[in-house]
């Protein structure tokens, strides 16, 4: 009896030319995925994902992809949106596939059709919170799975009445051979941080979002000898006016700009807590990896960010928008090295139950296994109709709001 072919699984990434959060994110799950359940073929638009997905192995094709009819896309092409479904049927055939997987909601939007027509099921992993005009846009309601790196970024589909069985969290994994594959460095001699000093550190993209002013500002508040210092390790558009607001705030000497530092690991080990006063986040990865390295976290209670943190158990969670009470969080901290040790070993103990990557792989094993089982004559093009309704809601909605009173 010749051995069972593993499930061929294509993995559809439409991201950035670099590789960052839902680029690494999906190269940890690919390897972490058992090879002799799973065949990954990967189809992406960057350069460097490509030539990294090539690179472990996986089999790989490029094309250059856009997604139309959302904010800041481009006009819709007709003849280039056909190219997308015709290209991804003829990759789905090629390669006998039995799950399409969307990372990221606007590869659905070509892949739903595709789908369709070879009567194949649709996985769209939401690693964001999608504005409802997305949603719609990129066919999210026609996917035949919605898979939310938290419960608050599948809100709005179920909403908008996606039912929550076609629905399902699975928690973002950290490859930590990764994170920790390279030694660690305490970064406060060459910064000259004293050693009795707090030192907060923070990651994100430097972009308004992720409130690093906040940070900035919740510094100049923490005056004297022993005042904190804040290291960035990131990079972003709001660089320069994050520094020119140091500056103003006469804080420069205490706020450090480190850009994108490689390796992570270093930040963990120079900071006593890991911050991130985000406005809005789906999951934050950051406090996860910062639990694993035993680091307590101070964080803004929005998005998925209380799916991650347990309040006054693995770190603090705040008010968005709140100087007041971030200076408040640090300064607890600050005063009870004790209590942040023991934050610290239960964030680490939870990362390790809950936030790692092979825990991650296993639940999208069984996942992928149970979508290839659902009949084929269940799905394709009469299973539209169904979920027409919601679609229809939308237009009724709108046109009682264009209605006189």
């Amino acid at each position: 009896m010749e051995p069972q072919r593993p499930l061929p699984v294509l993995f559809t990434h439409f991201g950035d030319q670099w590789i960052r959060g839902s680029e690494t994110l999906l190269l940890d799950l690919l390897r972490y995925l058992d090879r002799s359940r799973i065949e990954p073929i990967v189809w992406c638009n960057g350069l460097e994902m490509a030539d990294a997905c090539r690179g472990a192995g996986y089999l790989t094709h490029r094309t250059d992809f856009e997604y139309y009819l959302d904010a800041g896309s481009p006009p819709f092409s007709l003849r280039k949106y056909s190219a997308l479904v015709r290209e991804a049927k003829a990759i789905a055939r090629r390669h006998d596939i039995a799950v399409l997987h969307a990372n990221s909601a606007a590869p659905t939007q070509w892949l739903v059709p595709a789908a369709r027509s070879l009567r194949l099921p649709v996985l769209t992993h939401m690693h964001i919170d999608y504005l409802r005009r997305s949603r719609y846009a990129l066919l999210l309601h026609q996917a035949d799975l919605l898979v939310g790196v938290s419960a608050q970024v599948l809100e709005g589909p179920i909403q908008d009445g996606v039912p929550e069985s076609r629905t399902q969290v699975i928690y973002n994994g950290i490859d930590f051979k990764r994170l920790t594959a390279q030694p660690a460095t305490n970064l406060r001699a060459s910064l000259g941080i004293p050693v009795d000093v707090l030192t907060v550190g923070a990651v994100g993209s430097l972009i308004r979002r992720k409130g690093h002013d906040l940070l900035v500002r919740a510094m100049a508040a923490m005056a004297g000898e022993t005042a904190p210092h804040l290291l960035v390790a990131s990079d972003g558009p709001e660089r320069e006016p994050l520094k020119k607001l140091a500056a103003e705030l006469g804080v420069s000497d205490r706020v450090h700009f480190l850009g994108y530092h490689d390796p992570i690991i270093d930040l963990y080990e120079t900071c006593d807590v890991i911050a991130l006063a985000s406005r809005a986040d789906a999951f934050g990865l950051v406090l996860a990896e910062a639990g694993y390295c035993r680091r307590p976290v101070v964080a803004t209670r929005v998005g998925g960010i209380p799916e991650v943190i347990v309040h006054e158990k693995t770190g603090l969670l705040v008010l968005p928008d709140d100087v007041e009470a971030l200076v408040a969080a640090f300064t607890r901290l600050a005063e009870n090295p004790g209590w942040r040790q023991e934050l610290g070993e239960a964030g680490h103990a939870r990362a390790v139950g809950v936030f790692s990557a092979e825990r991650m792989a296993a639940e999208f094993h069984d996942t992928y296994e149970r979508m290839a089982r659902v009949p084929r004559r269940s799905l394709g093009w009469p299973n539209v109709p169904q979920r027409s309704g919601i679609y229809l809601d939308l237009l009724k909605g709108s046109s009682r709001a264009a209605s006189p009173a």
